[in-house]
């Protein structure tokens, strides 16, 4: 794939210390996995931990990072922080959390919305208070669709200052994939936020 196409940054997905499984393997191997990545062409790691578990994260980042890649630290997201009733997961856990990424060395943050929780008002207060906490760090968002709502999140994270939305094609979007990336194009025509994309050539 890298030999067709030079010139597009290739993207994956680094469950931190797990790697690519769904065990913990030895850090040496997980360290030799991602010079093996990077030397066939990979060039961003998206790195997570499905709990937010720091240590498992920076092994990832580590990782990534030592091979020459660019180390894209996701933070999981749950709960509603829009809603003042539900304290564990609220604004004070994500933005500390950024904070220790950022420490670690982190090139991109990006909120990974794995179950399509991420409400528009959610979306608006968390992004705002990241893009204001961190002016020139790049900012990915992550969503599935899962809840119908995925346009309309995309929409707000846009507009509160996130840099890249994840969206798929039309028609292999919604559910529990990511949102309609024609709806994306559509919505944000005329607008300042206008991708440039001819309508007509995304399907």
């Amino acid at each position: 794939m890298r030999k067709q196409i030079p010139n597009i940054p290739f993207q994956m997905l680094l469950r931190g210390a797990n790697a690519v499984g769904y065990t913990n393997y030895p850090d040496n191997v997980v360290y030799k996995f991602c010079e093996l990545s990077v030397q066939c062409g990979m060039d961003i790691f998206r790195v997570f931990d499905s709990l937010n578990y720091l240590p498992n994260l920076i092994v990832g980042m580590e990782a990534a990072g030592k091979a020459g890649g660019v180390v894209e630290a996701a933070i999981s997201y749950t709960g509603d922080l829009s809603d003042p009733s539900r304290t564990k997961y609220n604004l004070k856990y994500y933005l500390n959390l950024a904070d220790e990424l950022v420490k670690a060395g982190t090139h991109i943050i990006c909120i990974k919305d794995m179950a399509g929780l991420l409400k528009p008002a959610a979306a608006r207060i968390l992004i705002s208070a990241l893009r204001d906490k961190y002016p020139d760090l790049p900012i990915h968002i992550h969503t599935h669709d899962t809840a119908g709502a995925g346009v309309a999140s995309m929409l707000a994270c846009a507009e509160s200052g996130a840099d890249v939305v994840d969206v798929a094609v039309d028609s292999m979007s919604g559910m529990t994939s990511q949102p309609s990336m024609g709806a994306m194009v559509a919505t944000l025509q005329g607008s300042k936020l206008d991708t440039g994309l001819d309508l007509k050539n995304v399907k």
